[in-house]
């Protein structure tokens, strides 16, 4: 089977540009892949609202919490990323946003993958959403054209600690420190090789 290409991020953003799409069966979460740069408005604008709704828990784990964070914010925490290495994995169940994550691609080294955040709508969480989004990454990370050889991700708390764990991501494979809203923070990074 041929590799999938990736968009170049030169293209114009189109918007609701979709790169993978998965569904078991017709009532399963739905999971996009989605190139950053051809994000839509009003895809952006439900992100940030399923952030939101989100976003009081994240703040409380993250110390955050008097600092706006919104998510073009965050979309570029990690410095020296162009907009082209970033991807969106987006979950949907009964056509509404439930969940995402952010992949950040060729960081710290070209073929790893980071995914930098994954939000889970509070309402559903553990009915699987997570899992599927993981899935879905890892296989894309295999099935395209770019050299992937591992799948880095950042727990915030001590579930996604153990929720990485469980879906076979290496505890504390390095530090690294990031700076967000002036402040410097010190991420634990967990590695997954595919």
């Amino acid at each position: 089977m041929p590799k999938k290409s990736m968009p170049t991020g030169e293209e114009p953003p189109k918007g609701y540009e979709t790169l993978v799409s998965t569904r078991a069966s017709e009532d399963a979460i739905r999971i996009d892949l989605v190139a950053y740069t051809h994000l839509a408005r009003g895809e952006k604008t439900e992100i940030e609202a399923l952030r939101t709704k989100a976003l009081s828990k994240v703040n409380f784990y993250t110390g955050l919490s008097n600092t706006p964070l919104t998510f073009e914010n965050e979309a570029n925490i990690i410095p020296d990323r162009h907009d082209s290495d970033k991807m969106l994995a987006r979950a949907y169940a009964d056509k509404c946003l439930v969940g995402y994550a952010l992949i950040i691609m060729g960081w710290p080294e070209r073929s790893y993958w980071l995914i930098q955040h994954m939000i889970i709508d509070p309402s559903k969480r553990n009915l699987g959403i997570g899992t599927a989004i993981i899935q879905s990454i890892e296989q894309y990370a295999l099935d395209s054209e770019v050299d992937t050889s591992s799948i880095l991700a950042i727990p915030v708390q001590q579930s996604g600690r153990e929720f990485w764990s469980r879906h076979g991501y290496t505890a504390e494979a390095f530090r690294q420190l990031i700076k967000i809203a002036d402040v410097d923070h010190e991420i634990v990074v967990y590695h997954k090789e595919l």
